[in-house]
């Protein structure tokens, strides 16, 4: 490979968290002292502070907020609250077959809540006094209920022709944005195919599959699709990380993209939209974290761009960067940093590129994240403090959330070494 891959502009330009992290405490607190309502409002305002008016009744004891392509049901009674969502209906034929998914999915997907059949209709559930609401357990529902509800139902409706229960809430992209992101998912396949071709006639495998799995990152990056393309796309991440020979690993992800490239212009529209979110599947990105995650590619890179290996140093380095988007919701001043580095490094030779994403990477690592505009601005130091609490407070919840739910998805820094297998 000689130049880097194109950037794409991303249909959303801000990748950062929507979570108000004051909120948090406040939840908590108002919980410890016993007003059980209000710490469920602040809650859900801790997601996002828009749901609870948008979605919510004047009264404030009924709340029907979409998450993808479910709605979440949230009723608080006077001494009660129950949380649930339909799943499907079932299907005329096969419904067997899917009942004994739905089986599997209670067993090892869905937590605290289960399943119940209503009618035709089945739907997830989950029921307690307001006493035991404690926001860390109603955070993890919410979540185990989101999760579950908006991966499943897509791909049940493929594969068991199961029938939703209402239209999702969506809002499709505008039809010249949806024709610019369509055309990108084609070009970042077509030209990763090329570069394995080159990598694997080579026999460099490990090279073939950081671009692949980088392919993957990057369509998720700015096509930001929802569906059963992101269920594509999570499954093949997936799968470059099983215990299997890397050639074997970049023959299965490069059939994956030639998938993706042969799809239908209708068929990639289909899962192109907006939706509301009302628990992000990603983590709310700290700077710290994402030092420690970046810690070994960095020294990876240094000896790379010393023993003047350029291409070692921009694939890796792109690899983590667009990793970094797959997992975390990144905030703004991360964002810049690094959209600017890849903006500059887009089709540049690999010497090029290499300093050019290396230098963005450094000023990562050396909490050097403040633009030109930025400099003269002092930050009030109990705001400083208030944020600190927060990250602390939402980093807790996530990997809360990881153990709970059992679902230990690949985190940074899992990324096969470029030296030929």
């Amino acid at each position: 490979m000689k130049h880097t891959p194109s950037f794409v502009t991303p249909v959303l330009r801000s990748t950062q968290s929507k979570v108000a992290s004051e909120r948090w405490g406040e939840s908590i607190e108002a919980y410890d002292e016993g007003r059980f309502v209000e710490a469920l409002h602040l809650l859900i305002d801790f997601l996002n502070p828009e749901f609870r008016t948008r979605y919510g009744n004047a009264a404030g004891d009924e709340f029907h907020i979409p998450h993808g392509s479910i709605v979440v049901d949230i009723l608080i009674g006077k001494e009660r609250l129950e949380i649930g969502a339909d799943f499907l209906s079932l299907p005329a034929k096969g419904r067997v077959a899917m009942l004994r998914q739905v089986a599997d999915l209670s067993l090892n997907k869905l937590m605290l809540p289960s399943f119940r059949l209503r009618g035709e209709k089945l739907r997830m559930e989950y029921a307690c006094p307001l006493s035991q609401t404690h926001p860390h357990k109603i955070y993890h529902i919410l979540s185990n209920i989101c999760s579950v509800g908006d991966r499943y139902d897509d791909e049940f409706c493929t594969k068991f022709g199961a029938q939703r229960c209402y239209e999702p809430r969506v809002t499709p992209y505008p039809a010249e944005e949806m024709r610019r992101v369509v055309e990108a998912i084609r070009t970042t396949c077509r030209d990763c195919l090329k570069a394995v071709k080159e990598y694997e006639a080579n026999r460099q495998y490990g090279y073939a599959w950081n671009v692949i799995d980088t392919a993957f990152y990057q369509i998720s990056y700015f096509a930001q699709p929802q569906g059963q393309l992101l269920n594509e796309l999570d499954k093949a991440v997936d799968d470059m990380d099983r215990e299997l020979p890397v050639a074997e690993l970049t023959t299965k992800g490069r059939a994956v993209l030639e998938h993706l490239a042969a799809m239908s212009d209708e068929e990639l529209a289909a899962d192109l939209y907006f939706v509301d979110m009302l628990v992000s599947p990603k983590r709310r990105s700290s700077l710290a974290n994402v030092q420690e995650n970046m810690k070994d590619v960095y020294e990876e890179a240094t000896q790379a761009i010393e023993a003047r290996n350029f291409e070692r140093a921009a694939v890796r380095i792109l690899y983590k960067f667009y990793e970094m988007y797959f997992y975390n919701d990144v905030q703004d001043d991360l964002n810049a940093v690094v959209v600017e580095a890849l903006k500059e490094a887009d089709g540049e030779s690999m010497e090029d590129a290499a300093q050019t994403l290396y230098d963005a990477l450094e000023r990562i690592m050396e909490d050097d994240l403040e633009s030109d505009e930025d400099d003269d601005e002092d930050d009030d130091e109990c705001d400083e403090d208030e944020e600190t609490d927060g990250e602390g407070a939402a980093e807790e919840v996530a990997v809360a959330i990881r153990k709970m739910q059992g679902l230990m998805r690949r985190m940074m820094g899992l990324g096969k070494n470029t030296d030929n297998e």
